[in-house]
């Protein structure tokens, strides 16, 4: 083999290696000076810094996961916003708001999230200064979830009432898992789904900067910060089904599950000795009637409406039948301006127009003593 062209190989491989280092050293200083937690999660910090610091949830008994008390505005128990007394000071009246990311406050500041809204208007616009306001809302939270996190963590915060906002993943569940899974006889039978098991620990990730930036971008790693990169699946549940309609698998999921975690937050709500008020799911329905009106065929988009239309209305049934209180707040959310992109999430105005509903309903309800 020619020494000329030796030369030039491993001169083509030292600069192969060169660049490369180069890039692993540019990426590596533009992440950990210039990158968000996230951004750092994803190309820097190993499993256990993510763990104990960047991750937005953390597993724990009975519930499978809650909040991450070292992330941003969570406190001590695991609960977004300021920590409350516990035993409850006299005087105090106490709500705690259940539900999943839309409760929690999606893309919002603590401060932003409807929970924080309501507490804020009901003490400076109606008077109510000793009303403390609870956000147990929890990213992927489905009925099921607030039935437990109001067993193992609500009840003890002392509430003088529950204001349960669930509805938008319970119809996700419905029109994606198989019904042999909802309805059928496993060991999961009245989970509703089979989320898996969360994992405390993963696989070690991947030292190299460059390499996790290629991997993620070309969709062979996954977010080490998700939800789902920590579930480990039971395999008590078949897969989705892919050769089935959404609004096939609505039709064989029945909302059983539903009514039944809602009837179980009222009577653990009573047994608490609280009030529990039952609110209607809030989305952008024009948008997607819009959609609809493009693309019929968009199946998936009709069986979730026609799910979360349903849900409604056994929530005003339950409600009555358990005599709770019931607040339609949808039917005041009208405008798709409260909505982000996806159509579900409030958007910081929504926020604030859901609380002030709330409000309103509250202090004409009359059950909230003034100081």
């Amino acid at each position: 083999m020619p020494k000329r062209f030796l030369t030039a190989l491993a001169l083509s491989v030292f600069g192969v290696i060169v660049l490369l280092v180069a890039l692993e050293v540019g990426l590596r200083l533009w992440f950990d000076t210039r990158g968000t937690e996230h951004e750092k999660a994803l190309y820097l910090y190993d499993r256990a810094t993510i763990d104990a610091h960047t991750a937005q949830l953390i597993g724990v008994p009975y519930l499978n996961y809650t909040l991450n008390p070292n992330y941003e505005d969570v406190n001590a128990r695991g609960i977004r916003g300021e920590l409350v007394a516990v035993p409850k000071p006299e005087g105090v009246y106490r709500i705690i708001a259940l539900g999943g990311s839309t409760t929690f406050g999606h893309a919002l500041s603590t401060e932003e999230a409807w929970p924080a809204q309501l507490q804020r208007i009901l003490r400076e616009d109606y008077g109510y200064s000793q009303v403390e306001v609870v956000n147990l809302g929890v990213p992927g939270y489905y009925s099921l979830d607030s039935v437990v996190s109001l067993a193992t963590r609500g009840l003890a915060q002392q509430p003088d009432l529950v204001l349960d906002y669930d509805n938008l993943n319970d119809a996700v569940i419905r029109i994606y898992q198989d019904p042999a899974c909802y309805g059928g006889d496993t060991p999961l039978y009245g989970f509703g789904m089979d989320r898996g098991i969360w994992q405390t620990a993963g696989d070690e990730l991947p030292s190299s900067t460059l390499y996790r930036f290629i991997a993620y971008a070309l969709g062979r790693m996954d977010d080490p910060v998700a939800v789902n990169s920590r579930m480990a699946h039971t395999g008590w549940c078949p897969p989705e089904p892919g050769n089935i309609s959404q609004l096939e698998l609505l039709a064989g999921n029945p909302p059983t599950h539903f009514e039944r975690n809602l009837r179980s937050i009222a009577a653990l709500a009573e047994s608490g000795g609280a009030q529990v008020l039952f609110s209607t799911y809030a989305w952008d329905r024009a948008a997607a009637d819009a959609m609809l009106a493009t693309d019929p065929s968009l199946d998936g988009t009709r069986a979730l409406m026609m799910a979360i239309d349903e849900q409604n209305a056994i929530i005003q049934t339950i409600a009555g039948e358990t005599g709770e209180l019931f607040f339609d707040v949808a039917a005041g959310m009208g405008d798709s301006a409260y909505f982000q992109g996806d159509q579900v999430h409030q958007a910081a105005e929504g926020s604030r127009r859901q609380a002030e509903l709330y409000a309103q309903f509250l202090d004409e309800w009359g059950g909230i003593p003034h100081p």
